[in-house]
């Protein structure tokens, strides 16, 4: 009896400190949002979250009402869907609840690669210089030539003959051509010896979008931590299949990389990042530039082609733009030039793209909570949150489909975000999340 007796006190204690790492033994305090654990201890409601998020947070929010917190994965995270509540967690302090941190953790787990300390301002820094306003030029410029290689001579060098027309589906296609002339632009075309010779960037750029869907489809898997062991074994070829590519080694070697991924190269060089750390930066920076902007060309050019009237302001917007610059349209004429100042000049199409990013743009803003935080609502009710836990707004579906706030959301309206004399408006809250007061509401109508 004197032997069992500790024995049986170890085992107690090591199925307890499972049950408390697995989450099973939390339980909600005073003051705390409602707290759904799911089913499956550590798990919770992963799998049903990485299915349909929309369609979960609704099923929850029907549940719990505007606050609640469930289990994912092994952590847990608060939800708010009240949009007049989005304000307060957005404004809230870094010392209560910060982003960088958060997003850290989730770009070490996707991507295995975490920024070293005193970096954060560096890469920021390098990213606006040539990712706004007037460094964006060249950047815009190479997409544009990149996007007439791919769409125009699809199998330059590739067979004889004539080019033949071929069928793809719109998704595909948009995704396709977007993803490899983006990629192009950035990391540069592969060395020809000063002979322009596109064909080797067209197949490899093709293997690289189609590994890039790859990794992409099993992303969202990663980040709440429900890969199957094949899963987890192909997740890990595509990332050294990326690293590869995308190592500086194979940068140096390549023409016309953008000053963005070449700057960014060289400040990581000279900070002693090791090339295997450069190779992971790279794989974020190709991810992060394309993984939500491949698809909204598609749903675009979907909402353009299923509206006559948006179609018709758009080409109109368009052939008035490039008249101003002395170009045209011409069947088999001379392909024209996209200049940045014409993207600025362009308040129709912008009010499409917004619409549509309203529509279907479905990311989350969250914030890790660094202290025990006090979260009042916009009604007044405070609610308590946890440190260690994580905060989380989801615009799409509590502000973009808010018919409040959006009236007839689930239409497509292209002048939306027009003013009527047709200039644009200033700060469409759909993307910007500005505050919103109960009273006049309808400033996206």
């Amino acid at each position: 009896m004197a032997f069992w007796a500790p024995v049986f006190i170890v085992l107690v204690t090591t199925v307890l400190v499972v049950l408390y790492r697995l989450g099973a033994l939390r339980q909600r305090r005073p003051r705390e949002p409602p707290l759904d654990k799911g089913l499956i201890p550590w798990l919770g409601h992963a799998r049903d979250f990485c299915k349909d998020v929309s369609k979960f947070l609704k099923r929850m929010q029907e549940r719990h009402g505007d606050i609640f917190t469930v289990q994912l994965g092994g952590r847990y995270i608060t939800f708010v869907t009240d949009p007049f509540s989005f304000d307060a967690i957005l404004k809230e302090s870094r010392s209560k609840l910060d982003s960088f941190d958060f997003a850290n953790n989730l770009v070490f787990k996707a991507f295995e690669y975490r920024k070293p300390q005193g970096q954060k301002n560096m890469i920021r820094n390098n990213t606006s210089k040539h990712l706004m306003s007037d460094g964006l030029v060249g950047m815009t410029q190479a997409m544009m030539d990149d996007l007439q290689t791919l769409m125009l001579e699809p199998d330059v060098g590739l067979r004889p003959g004539p080019q033949e027309w071929k069928q793809d589906g719109l998704f595909q296609y948009c995704c396709n051509v977007v993803f490899r002339a983006g990629y192009l632009a950035m990391f540069g075309n592969l060395p020809t010896n000063g002979k322009v010779n596109p064909a080797q960037d067209l197949l490899q750029s093709q293997k690289v979008f189609e590994e890039f869907r790859k990794f992409d489809t099993l992303f969202p898997k990663v980040i709440t931590s429900v890969l199957l062991p094949k899963e987890k074994q192909e997740m890990r070829r595509l990332k050294h299949y990326f690293w590869d590519i995308l190592s500086a080694k194979q940068i140096l070697e390549k023409d016309n990389v953008s000053e963005w991924i070449r700057s960014s190269q060289q400040l990581l060089a000279d900070f002693g990042m090791p090339e295997t750390e450069q190779s992971k930066f790279n794989l974020v920076a190709l991810w992060s530039s394309q993984a939500n902007s491949i698809v909204v060309p598609f749903w675009t050019l979907l909402f353009l082609l299923k509206d006559p009237k948006a179609l018709k302001a758009v080409r109109e917007e368009a052939e008035r733009v490039l008249r101003q610059m002395g170009q045209e349209i011409r069947p088999g004429g001379v392909p024209i030039t996209v200049e940045y100042s014409m993207l600025q000049q362009i308040p129709v199409l912008d009010s499409v793209i917004e619409e549509t990013l309203r529509m279907v743009a479905a990311a989350s803003l969250t914030r890790f909570v660094v202290e025990d935080t006090v979260l009042k609502m916009d009604d007044g009710r405070e609610y308590a949150i946890r440190q260690g836990d994580a905060v989380s707004i989801f615009p799409y579906s509590f502000l973009h489909m808010d018919p409040e706030i959006y009236p007839d959301p689930t239409t497509f309206k292209y002048d939306r975000f027009l003013n009527p004399d047709g200039s644009k408006k200033v700060k469409p809250i759909s993307l910007q999340l500005l505050p919103i007061s109960r009273r006049g509401i309808n400033q996206g109508d």
